[in-house]
């Protein structure tokens, strides 16, 4: 059996950051070295020529546990020169997504009887995480999902830094996410004062009970695009089994594992966790002064989203600091408020005039197989040719 993990990491303090915490966290007991056990390990690692001298003797550990191979952006081809000439040329706010997808295109072409893991260069992985995903490689399944939790990098990092094992058991790393949240994480939350305008995520409070809510023991968690840690392609993937062309949360696991039984989303942090962790001015501006109703994620559902992305909304979630908690309750207001956004979804559905045309491509895009899905990245693309 073997696995290929995927990372893009350039600049001083993305490549301090990668290898200080998130591959700190990669080589814990129960992660790397607990796979390399029973499986082969590759490690892809995507850079530039100037970060490459960064990494220095900092890979012997994980040399100890896999092959690490490095790929620089100057010889990856890209728009008629290389990648590393189309990064000098590109928006800061968008480049990193869009190199992460040519890089990790670049990995998937190659892959041929192996499972991609794609990590991300500021993951926090908690100790087990990947055993227990190897685990579910081994039981069948061909994708591993898995919704994150962000950490506030200015306040967090300090505390993993003088202490990073301590926080690399899965409940104290919920409980330091509590403590440490990313603002992106916290408007989120249902009845938030600062509702996100991008719910692809919906985060409930669970308190140790009503009376005393202040008391924060959990999180339940509905996801629409979850992380895909681990993917292993089936055969009817075929050319979509090499490339995606959104980021690669929103619908490259739906493509390429036909079987809904052979996804397996992990719904507790006890089985499967992992924080990003990101500046706290990170997407600072992404905010909205409504909170969040059934008829804006309606909305959002409808426009952002395929049919089949509902098999992750209806399962719930759980980021557990203690068990002993209100999350019965929490659990059916969560799954209920789903319920009634779907039944909004339909209502707008039979609104709709199916005599534009326009209409019917987003119509198609929604309730057709995932092949028809528009992602938001691709729509955006579409709008420079056909405007609304």
């Amino acid at each position: 059996m073997r696995y290929d993990f995927f990372v893009t990491v350039w600049g001083q303090p993305f490549v301090r950051k990668f290898i200080d915490l998130s591959l700190v966290s990669q080589l814990a007991p129960g992660n790397l070295p607990e796979i390399a056990k029973s499986a082969e390990i590759h490690y892809h690692i995507y850079t530039d020529k100037t970060s490459r001298e960064l990494f220095g003797s900092n890979l012997l550990e994980l040399s100890k546990y896999a092959e690490i191979n490095f790929y620089y952006f100057d010889e990856i081809p890209f728009g008629g020169g290389n990648l590393d000439q189309a990064i000098s040329n590109s928006d800061v706010k968008t480049v990193k997504h869009n190199v992460q997808r040519i890089t990790a295109n670049h990995m998937l072409s190659d892959l041929k009887g192996s499972a991609a893991v794609l990590m991300d260069s500021d993951f926090i992985v908690a100790d087990g995480s990947l055993a227990r995903m190897h685990g579910l490689r081994q039981k069948g399944k061909r994708a591993v999902m898995v919704p994150l939790l962000r950490l506030n990098e200015t306040t967090a990092s300090p505390i993993l830094y003088e202490n990073i094992a301590f926080y690399l058991t899965a409940r104290n790393l919920v409980k330091l996410c509590f403590n440490h949240m990313h603002p992106i994480l916290d408007a989120f939350f249902m009845g938030s004062k600062c509702s996100t305008s991008y719910p692809s995520q919906l985060n409930w409070w669970v308190g140790k009970s009503r009376q005393t809510s202040s008391a924060r023991v959990g999180i339940v968690t509905q996801c629409l695009f979850p992380h895909p840690l681990m993917i292993e392609p089936d055969l009817l993937a075929r050319d979509s089994g090499v490339k995606y062309f959104s980021t690669m949360d929103y619908d490259y696991a739906l493509r390429v594992v036909a079987d809904d039984n052979a996804i397996h989303l992990s719904k507790d942090s006890d089985e499967i966790l992992i924080c990003k962790i990101s500046p706290e001015e990170y997407r600072a501006n992404n905010e909205d002064s409504e909170p969040l109703s059934r008829e804006r994620m309606a909305q959002f559902i409808l426009n952002n989203t395929n049919i089949r992305h509902r098999f992750f909304l209806d399962q719930l979630v759980y980021f557990v600091a203690d068990r002993d908690g209100d999350w019965d309750i929490v659990s059916r207001d969560a799954a209920y408020f789903i319920e009634e956004t779907y039944k909004t979804v339909d209502a707008m559905i039979s609104q709709l005039s199916i005599t534009d045309p326009m209409t019917m491509v987003y119509l198609k895009s929604f309730l057709g197989p995932i092949e028809n899905f528009i992602s938001p990245q691709v729509q955006s693309r579409m709008k420079k040719f056909f405007p609304r």
